[in-house]
């Protein structure tokens, strides 16, 4: 009996022994799996937080793709708008120079070459005629090569130019103040300045003859005689 209670005592003994360094590895167990929860989580964690930042940054990047991209195309637009204004006042510039030539043309206005030319259909006095051509915003014609001379004689009128010399006599003037240089149509003998008769008075302004050649049909008479006259317009 003694012996057999022994042998239990040892069993006993020996359960006992085992479960007290069961506990422990329990214990570590539990441990190690919550830092190994902890980990995933930290990891986890890190791998959002990681993943939001890089969303982020490609958010920030897209915001500023985006941002110059607008910027530059409020520039277009504000150029367009520059190039729109720009066409509108040309249009509108265009539009009153149609006007105004249509109205020119109805008025017995002729061009030729770069300009246009009124023929008056009445007589006047050199001052009086250059006031009509100044009211119509053109002047008495300026001559200023040999096409435009043939034109205005082939007109088949004695008229009057803008040419004069009633500042300093014989220093002879174009209506812009520009002096005569060339070319020059004086017909023969002229300008004479009358001649010095008494009857012919101060010839200071000029006509076109045309009872002469085109190349020679200049003549100094007075600007109180009456002749038709022709006033020119530059486009």
């Amino acid at each position: 009996y003694s012996k057999t209670c022994y042998q239990r005592s040892l069993i006993i003994c020996d359960s006992v022994h085992v479960q007290w360094w069961k506990r422990p590895s329990g214990v570590a167990a539990v441990c190690l799996g919550l830092l190994c929860v902890l980990l995933l989580a930290g990891i986890i964690g890190l791998s959002v937080y990681y993943g939001v930042i890089g969303h982020h940054d490609q958010l920030q990047a897209s915001y500023n793709t985006l941002t110059k991209e607008r910027d530059q195309l409020q520039t277009s637009n504000s150029n367009l708008t520059k190039e729109r204004d720009q066409l509108q006042t040309e249009r509108d510039f265009l539009s009153g120079r149609l006007t105004h030539l249509k109205k020119t043309c109805s008025e017995g206005w002729q061009k030729f070459e770069s300009s246009w030319y009124f023929l008056s259909n009445e007589t006047k006095i050199w001052n009086k005629s250059r006031e009509d051509c100044l009211k119509r915003g053109a002047d008495l014609v300026i001559i200023n090569s040999d096409k435009e001379q043939e034109f205005l004689f082939n007109l088949n009128k004695a008229v009057w130019i803008g040419l004069t010399d009633s500042v300093t006599e014989g220093t002879w003037i174009w209506v812009d103040g520009t002096p005569l240089t060339t070319p020059r149509y004086w017909s023969p003998h002229q300008p004479d300045n009358g001649d010095g008769k008494p009857e012919y008075g101060e010839e200071d302004c000029v006509e076109i003859h045309k009872d002469q050649s085109p190349r020679t049909s200049w003549n100094d008479i007075s600007c109180n005689s009456k002749l038709n006259w022709i006033c020119e317009k530059v486009v």
